[in-house]
């Protein structure tokens, strides 16, 4: 898989970048390779599924193998996939023809990312491969250098391997965004030829394919950060991707002054200092280039300010690209996205991040003032500590919010259930054991729940107590007939009756006693009947009993 962004000349490559939406200016081969790894293609304009042009359709699809979005993320309209995944000894080829700028320095910078698939039983020129090739028209020869030949395999730095399967005993390569140039500074007015080409295995039985996406705007150093504004306390000078060494000089090329990709200098050099880096690449992968850049001091404020940190839910993620993350920032500003602090690698997702790490922000501003500032997504689930209530004895009760160390900027509720359905009442003065749930919501609405168990010891059973017989006769002795209530219980009523069920009594409190009598008339000797009726207070339930009584005179 190819993804590759070129930085030429507006003016002498119409459509190069496909802005037309078509392949305007552009050739189209399609044709196959042999048994024996000759290529032979005829020009025969694009055809579907070979030479297919991709635009704002694509910006949400995912390359099938290289989980990338085949529509480029650098904010191109369109790009075009060069080949396909069918596997037919298939062989594509595009190539764009443009003369070369009459003086000065010139060169084509392009990002690429290749994916073959790769099977374990061919020879090097049997397998799937991408050639990118510079022809000199005016003088009929190819360039030496730079020429690409990437081969399915793992050979070359920066490959990694597809977790998507392949054809039997074959795998996956892919080679993610990287960097190369197209020096063209020696072939001032010569007629210069772009040749890109995809092919099948030999043998038809495995692909290659290719994005390629170029950015048509007017040529520019591929240096990147070279203009800085009012308030700006450094600027850093970012050489292009994908290259083994970047060795930084002064413009004139007499000093060395830094090793390393990126080479940040504080405080801003002078307006318009020049500098010169000078790139190796890997082996095989292009040629050493020297690149150059002037420093530019723009008289515009200029402000990038990032959140420190944000927060949100695994699941859900944070938006990066909310105004609250860049608040405070200097309007107008175009903002990208990246998961490196040298943007080489693009955050395909701002608006959706769902890993917690470090990420980056870069903004420039319309005069091209720039800058990048880090920013930490932290994903998490509120903590709940939980304090294991100790056992009790009813009636003491539990109070909930004593069971956790309580964290600031966090919620609480309770409730029976694990599914949060039925809330607590009195969370604050629990009366029965059992197993409750705390739920804890953040401020981003990150929720966790944790169970904590309540351990109440009963009361022991109550008891109705009542005697036998008594003996109304006056005497200060064993006279009424009553009952006496131990533990949570409490009386609602008490009814008597005599041996035929005539109701002779009711009683609507303890204090009510049963004197013998029905209607102001002593009863006679005998057995009666009593019913309770009452409530358990500690079982919410109803609470009954009933005897018999003996009234001796």
């Amino acid at each position: 898989m190819l993804l590759i962004g070129f930085k030429a000349v507006a003016q002498t490559t119409p459509n190069i970048g496909f802005e037309n939406g078509n392949f305007d200016n552009w050739e189209c081969f399609t044709g196959t390779i042999s048994p024996v790894g000759a290529i032979t293609v005829a020009n025969t304009g694009p055809v579907a599924n070979r030479q297919t042009i991709i635009g704002s359709e694509g910006a949400n699809i995912l390359d099938p193998y290289g989980k990338f979005p085949i529509l480029c993320p650098n904010g191109s309209k369109y790009c075009m996939r060069l080949g396909n995944d069918d596997t037919h000894a298939e062989a594509e080829r595009i190539t764009y023809t443009f003369n070369a700028p009459a003086s000065g320095t010139y060169s084509i910078v392009f990002n690429y990312a290749v994916v073959l698939e790769n099977p374990s039983d061919h020879e090097n020129y049997q397998q799937p491969a991408f050639q990118v090739k510079v022809y000199d028209v005016t003088d009929n020869y190819y360039i030496d250098c730079p020429q690409f030949d990437f081969v399915a395999g793992y050979s070359s730095p920066g490959f990694n391997i597809s977790t998507v399967s392949a054809a039997k005993d074959a795998s996956i390569y892919y080679k993610d965004w990287t960097t190369a140039t197209i020096d063209l500074k020696n072939y001032h007015n010569k007629t210069i030829r772009l040749e890109f080409t995809t092919n099948d295995c030999t043998k038809g039985g495995h692909f290659g394919y290719a994005y390629i996406d170029v950015n048509d705007n007017t040529a520019a150093s591929p240096i990147t950060g070279n203009s800085y504004c009012l308030g700006q306390k450094y600027i850093t000078l970012n050489g292009p991707t994908g290259f083994a060494n970047y060795f930084w000089y002064t413009g004139d090329l007499s000093k060395q002054l830094w090793h390393g990709q990126a080479f940040r200098l504080t405080p801003p050099p002078a307006d318009m200092t020049p500098y010169a880096l000078i790139v190796q690449p890997y082996d095989g992968l292009g040629c050493v280039d020297t690149l150059y850049t002037v420093v530019n001091k723009i008289n515009e404020g200029f402000n990038l300010n990032v959140q420190d940190t944000v927060k949100g839910c695994p699941g859900t993620g944070v938006d990066l690209t909310a105004a609250s993350v860049t608040a405070g920032s200097s309007a107008g500003m175009t903002l990208s996205y990246f998961v490196d602090s040298l943007g080489t690698n693009f955050l395909y997702n701002p608006n959706k991040v769902d890993s917690s790490g470090t990420y980056y922000i870069h903004g420039i501003n319309k005069e091209g003032c720039q800058n990048t500032l880090p920013v930490v997504v932290a994903l998490g689930l509120p903590a709940i500590q939980i304090i294991e209530p100790p056992a009790v004895d009813f009636p003491t009760t539990v109070d909930l919010t004593k069971a956790y160390v309580s964290q600031p900027g966090l919620t609480y509720t309770f409730y029976t259930d694990a599914e949060t359905n039925d809330p607590v009442k009195n969370y604050t003065a629990i009366k029965y054991s059992g197993k409750f749930y705390i739920k804890a919501t953040n401020q981003y609405g990150c929720t966790d729940i944790v169970p904590v168990n309540v351990t109440i010891n009963p009361p022991p059973p109550y008891s109705i107590v009542a005697s036998t017989a008594f003996t109304p006769n006056n005497d200060g002795i064993n006279d009424h007939f009553a009952l006496t209530l131990v533990g949570y219980v409490v009386f609602n009523d008490l009814k008597i009756f005599n041996r035929y069920g005539q109701l002779v009594f009711t009683g609507k409190s303890l204090s009510q006693y049963w004197d013998g009598k029905f209607d102001g008339k002593e009863l006679p000797a005998g057995t009666y009947y009593w019913i309770f009726e009452g409530e358990d207070t500690y079982n919410n339930v109803k609470a009954t009993k009933s005897g018999s009584i003996t009234i001796i005179r």
